[in-house]
């Protein structure tokens, strides 16, 4: 019990001074960065892990261990795994993760519940995956695997509305500034390392191991957006500016056509969420086109890069050049086949390979039919209602990230993949523990306006 409150006692006081500051978060990041660089992923998921249990033995706020959890999330450095040669040590860690959950949860735990928004939605999709079951054409050891994942991501959700403690949203925001930069350096040190950048541009996608282009270009287009708070609220945004540029262009750069419509189907929200309530909107203005300025120079002077990226845009087919429509077809008709539960998880599967059918609707509909639909329309009515329950710039900012991600899910894998999962749901968890620390006071149906 010493122990305990004595390495409570050290997060506690230095949260504000050290462990809540960018200055951490980039240490983290850039040990992230060199384990992947070192494809170190074994050992640096080891490490990131293990401090993560210790942590949760000792420490009640479990906001702690998101810096940790988030970087695993892309830390690994290659990912050309089937179904049966998926590494031992990704079985091992999430297992040694929730006992730490366990030990945390029984050791901490709180009379004051939040009851989870997401909870009842949540286990209807886990009971639609187990249903789906009767329908699979494939029940082996990877499919209980892929089960026990779902309820997994249910125990991720369910364990940090009921642990993490005060308000985080400027925490998870900090954090997300930081990580857009890890992994916008991490596609920028992808086309370093191929020699000829204009010669990788003609390709057709990034692979960083732990994501491919249109994964990678979900999590840029959250983290820009979260980065745009600060253009909003800070005082000095010039840095911040020159971030946000930087990461636009890694977007373009993961040449993910649907990533890079995504972003622009959100700029129109972006720009009102900057002028909505700004006093002063010249100032505003101004940083905005210092990123277009900058953006257009590097157009400018390496235009030879940029030459490819057009073409690919040029010859967009969604029925020849990628065969979306095609995949939306193959799920409707497999919905029309098992119409209540779907076909199951492995709704596409051909050989060892498992796939998805690049759209979030679709996908539920084929793998878990009318009720995985029906959970999924209810998470969403959910979130929206508790973000706009005392909404306020943070949660504002974060909505726009998430209305981002979904816009893309809309034409490639999102939802169900494990990186926008777990982020997901701890976004929604700090939001909840967020309102239950406010005072009661009307709903806000607006965002605050910036005090200058």
């Amino acid at each position: 019990m010493t122990i305990s409150l004595k390495y409570d006692n050290i997060f506690n006081m230095k949260n504000r001074q050290f462990f809540n500051q960018s200055l951490y978060f980039s240490i983290l990041s850039g040990i992230t960065f060199l384990i992947w660089l070192n494809q170190l992923d074994f050992l640096g998921m080891t490490l990131f892990v293990v401090a993560s249990f210790f942590i949760l033995i000792f420490v009640k706020n479990t906001i702690h261990i998101i810096p940790f959890i988030f970087n695993m999330l892309f830390m690994i450095s290659q990912t050309e795994w089937s179904l049966d040669t998926i590494p031992i040590y990704l079985y091992v860690l999430p297992i040694l993760l929730l006992l730490g959950f366990l030990i945390h949860y029984i050791k901490f735990r709180d009379q004051d519940k939040i009851k989870g928004a997401l909870i009842k939605p949540l286990f209807l999709m886990f009971v639609a995956m187990v249903f789906s079951i009767f329908n699979t054409s494939i029940i082996d050891f990877n499919y209980g695997f892929y089960l026990v994942i779902g309820l997994f991501y249910l125990s991720v959700y369910f364990f940090f509305v009921e642990t993490i403690k005060g308000e985080n949203l400027d925490y998870l925001i900090k954090l997300f500034v930081v990580l857009g930069i890890l992994i916008s350096t991490q596609v920028f040190y992808y086309y370093l390392s191929t020699g000829d950048i204009a010669k990788a541009l003609m390709t057709d996608r990034v692979d960083l191991g732990w994501g491919i282009s249109n994964f990678i270009a979900t999590y840029l287009i959250m983290f820009i957006s979260a980065t745009i708070f600060y253009v909003k609220t800070k005082k000095y945004r010039l840095i911040t500016v020159i971030i946000i540029a930087y990461e636009i262009l890694m977007l373009i750069f993961t040449l993910s056509r649907g990533g890079v419509l995504s972003f622009i189907a959100i700029i129109p929200f972006i720009l009102y969420y900057l002028y909505h309530g700004q006093k002063n909107k010249i100032i505003t203005t101004l940083y905005l086109s210092i990123i277009l300025i900058l953006l257009v120079t590097v157009f400018v002077i390496k235009t030879d890069y940029f030459i490819p990226l057009f073409e690919r845009f040029k010859t967009l087919d969604l029925y020849e050049g990628n065969g979306r429509v095609e995949l939306w077809y193959q799920a409707i008709d497999k919905f029309k086949e098992f119409p209540l539960f779907g076909a199951g998880l492995f709704a596409r599967v051909e050989g060892d390979y498992f796939g998805f059918y690049h759209n979030t609707i679709l996908h539920t509909l084929a793998s878990l039919g009318i009720v995985g639909l029906v959970s999924l329309i209810w998470q969403a009515i959910m979130v929206l209602k508790v973000i706009f329950n005392k909404i306020n710039l943070q949660k504002g900012v974060l909505l726009i990230g998430l209305i981002g991600a979904n816009i893309h899910g809309m034409v490639d894998n999102v939802y169900f993949m494990p990186q926008f999962m777990i982020i997901f749901f701890v976004v929604v968890a700090t939001m909840e523990v967020y309102n239950k620390n406010q005072l009661n006071k009307p709903i806000i149906w607006r965002l605050e306006d910036v005090k200058k």
